[in-house]
């Protein structure tokens, strides 16, 4: 039996019953990035409850957040490690990083450690074995790249989630030419899920929420 479609309706209903705190966070943040012309590119509110919630369920208290952009995802997963975990999450571009340091002092989060500049770079100064969760949402190109630092940096047992495994809805999608403007970012996760459900150190699931995560519980 297929899965039940999300259509308009029952997104609303999902969002109104379970992530009204998260949709009136982003309201907040994206209010901020807005102001400075930071493109509001973010995990849906949704999501952020679903990241909320399992970062909760595994206990985790250090987890890498790649890809900041104006600082929703690391707000979420601040608030679910509470203050005595740590949040780093790593930002390429420096108004991202400014617009996402505003919204943590506005929301009065201080487990965050913002890294600004290339993440493979910071990645690769960073310790073994030292995160509980590893969120992969930057750019796309660099994502088999930001995958094989994770399996270093993530801990036995502790959890890898790529987004945006649906490549915006044309994942499946056999008809996409080089005329689409997405089409190189398509191929690039394409091209990771299928490196990510290989890697025989995770065992690995597909989770339809937002554009889709691949979660994959790693063991060393």
């Amino acid at each position: 039996m297929k899965a039940t479609p999300l259509n308009e309706d029952i997104y609303k209903y999902i969002v109104n019953l379970v992530a009204r705190d998260e949709e009136a966070t982003l309201e907040i943040m994206q209010a901020h990035a807005n102001q400075m012309g930071v493109p509001p590119i973010m995990i849906s509110p949704e999501q952020a409850r679903f990241v909320g919630f399992f970062l909760r369920a595994i206990k985790a208290k250090r987890v890498l957040d790649i890809g900041t952009l104006f600082g929703f995802s690391a707000a979420i997963m601040s608030q679910a490690v509470g203050v005595d975990g740590e949040v780093v999450t790593l930002e390429f571009e420096p108004v991202h990083a400014q617009s996402a340091r505003k919204n943590f002092k506005t929301l009065g989060l201080e487990n965050i450690s913002l890294l600004q500049g290339p993440a493979l770079d910071h990645m690769k100064s960073m310790p073994d074995n030292y995160f509980d969760f590893i969120m992969i949402d930057a750019d796309k190109k660099n994502y088999l790249a930001y995958l094989e630092d994770a399996l270093r940096l993530v801990r036995n047992g502790g959890i890898i989630a790529g987004d945006n495994a649906m490549a915006f809805g044309f994942v499946a999608d056999q008809t996409i030419t080089h005329m689409n403007p997405d089409y190189e970012n398509i191929q690039s996760i394409r091209e990771f899920n299928a490196r990510f459900v290989a890697e025989k150190r995770m065992f690995s699931s597909f989770v339809t929420i937002g554009d889709g995560m691949l979660l994959g519980v790693v063991s060393k």
